[in-house]
């Protein structure tokens, strides 16, 4: 198996959800279906790509002592599309290198894997939430759905959890050990400026956990989980 992710351009902001179905009919070399377009965008991302991680056979032509190539597969490219199979072994230092690249060039970039949808910089919002995850990619501009599933990843090895607003204040959670709570539990933080206005809970369930990252997703002013949140100042 391999860790994909795949670019392309959008006109306008599309879902996570539909991201999703273009993919599927990208993999099935669907490019009608798929609607994706022939973007300039594309070749210079395509060019510069290659170039800092050259494809399986341009790797080995090159010689021993060039960097091995990080990709499992050759890529699947056309005027509108790359699709990516890297080695999960290089994942962590190649893809967050794509996801920029891609934004730098005015494209989407795909992570079917956690099914995220990596916006280039003119589609985000203004107020944009960024979710770093302890285990994957920094997501910027994140969407509900995706929050929501990230809570639901949580788990030993992936064990925390960050939402962050663009001035600053975040919203956190750790689970289990590592957070200093009982196996199962979630400790969970949220900071609004200054360091007098940091605070702690501890809940017991993931739910509860996803309704507070959801309340602060849609910027309300009142949580509707009931919890004891205490001063960390």
């Amino acid at each position: 198996m391999s860790f994909d992710l795949a670019v392309w351009f959008e006109s306008g902001r599309v879902s996570a959800a539909d991201a999703t179905r273009t993919y599927m009919r990208l993999c099935d070399e669907d490019l009608a279906g798929a609607g994706v377009v022939a973007n300039e965008g594309v070749d210079a991302f395509h060019r510069e790509l290659t170039g800092r991680f050259p494809e399986l056979s341009s790797a080995a032509d090159d010689g021993p002592e060039v960097e091995p190539s990080p990709w499992a597969a050759g890529l699947d490219v056309s005027a509108a599309h790359v699709i990516m199979p890297m080695s999960w072994s290089r994942a962590d230092e190649t893809a967050p290198e794509v996801v920029a690249l891609a934004g730098r060039h005015g494209l989407v970039c795909f992570d079917p894997q956690a099914q995220v949808l990596h916006r280039p910089p003119a589609q985000r919002g203004t107020d944009a939430l960024s979710l770093q995850p302890c285990v994957g990619l920094r997501v910027e501009d994140a969407d509900p759905d995706v929050i929501e599933r990230a809570v639901g990843r949580l788990s030993a090895e992936n064990w925390f959890l960050i939402l962050e607003r663009s001035d600053g204040h975040f919203l956190q959670v750790g689970h289990g050990p590592n957070a200093g709570v009982p196996e199962g539990g979630f400790a969970v933080e949220h900071r609004e400026g200054s360091p007098e206005h940091h605070y702690r809970c501890v809940l017991s369930e993931r739910g509860q956990v996803a309704a507070l990252f959801a309340d602060y997703a849609s910027g309300t002013t009142t949580w509707s989980v009931d919890a004891r949140w205490d001063s960390l100042f």
